[in-house]
């Protein structure tokens, strides 16, 4: 192996450990969690402001 292999094997190791690391933390700190919600707070329209400040949860209608 030349020195440019070994550079580039060090670099994706490097990626594959940072985006490893962070899908981790994403998964122990609950972002993947629940990720119907987001798309109701979203499209929340400004009218809605004084109705319900709580989104629908599993199995309901908006």
């Amino acid at each position: 192996m030349n020195e440019a292999q070994i550079a580039q094997a060090i670099v994706t190791v490097s990626l594959l450990l940072i985006f490893g690391g962070l899908f981790i933390w994403g998964w122990k700190t609950g972002q993947f969690k629940n990720i119907e919600q987001t798309k109701y707070v979203i499209f929340k329209r400004p009218e809605d402001d004084g109705k319900s400040t709580q989104s629908p949860g599993k199995g309901e209608k908006p």
